[in-house]
């Protein structure tokens, strides 16, 4: 019988979108949210194909209070949640330090920093109150070849990574595991922002890639890991 509660970030799209149905095969209910209703609603038909429940919840992340109200309503709904996955995320064009967009930089942190560190934050009681509960964040790795023109974006990435390692650090002997998942060139939208043109068969596709992140989770082997998906 399935039994698993999740929630999902990002999942109009991308690594997140292929995430949520590939969870549905497993879980008993989705919640999955992003901005953009039409395409949430496209992955609530996938989902639901899979005999799994599903909850579109349109917001945006960066508002105010959002994620702090949407965790308060689920907890009146649910007494737990199981699975967690972080993969909202936006990048804009690169370009030297000197010509960066302050807004630009304001809009990364906000929804690549801040509104992760408020998920963690808002659903650590959902999480506890699980038997085994897992926090997934896609994100990725320091590139030596990235030493320029990544300002707007790698410090960031590596910013959060720290802060779920210590998440992960200090809930470590509970129920909870938390991973961080950095997969190399994949298909998406972000990927075609800062390498337009480029050839997509010698890249990844997000549903190969969801379906390694969806076998880590379940088989929820360790916690505080970075795992680069090749």
């Amino acid at each position: 019988m399935k039994k698993l509660n999740c929630l999902v970030t990002g999942a109009s799209s991308g690594i997140g979108k292929e995430i949520s149905i590939e969870l549905s095969t497993y879980a008993k209910h989705i919640y999955i949210c992003s901005r953009n209703v039409q395409k949430l609603e496209i992955v609530h038909d996938k989902i639901i194909e899979n005999n799994c429940e599903c909850t579109i919840v349109p917001l945006n992340l960066c508002d105010e209070n959002v994620i702090e109200n949407l965790a308060k309503q689920i907890q009146v709904k649910d007494t737990s949640l199981d699975i967690l996955v972080l993969s909202a995320g936006i990048i804009n064009e690169l370009s030297p330090v000197e010509s960066i967009d302050l807004e630009n930089f304001k809009n990364i942190i906000n929804l690549n920093f801040l509104s992760n560190f408020r998920m963690v934050k808002s659903f650590h009681s959902l999480l506890k109150s699980s038997n085994n509960a897992y926090i997934a964040a896609v994100s990725s790795l320091k590139d030596p070849s990235k030493e320029y023109y990544w300002g707007i974006y790698q410090p960031i990435m590596t910013a959060l990574n720290e802060l779920l390692l210590t998440y992960s650090k200090e809930n470590k002997g509970t129920n909870i595991k938390t991973n961080i998942f950095c997969p190399l060139a994949v298909n998406t939208k972000l990927r075609d922002v800062i390498m337009p043109g480029e050839d997509k068969s010698k890249i990844s596709d997000p549903k190969e890639v969801a379906v390694k992140i969806v076998n880590y989770i379940l088989e929820a082997a360790g916690t505080g890991e970075i795992i680069e998906i090749t």
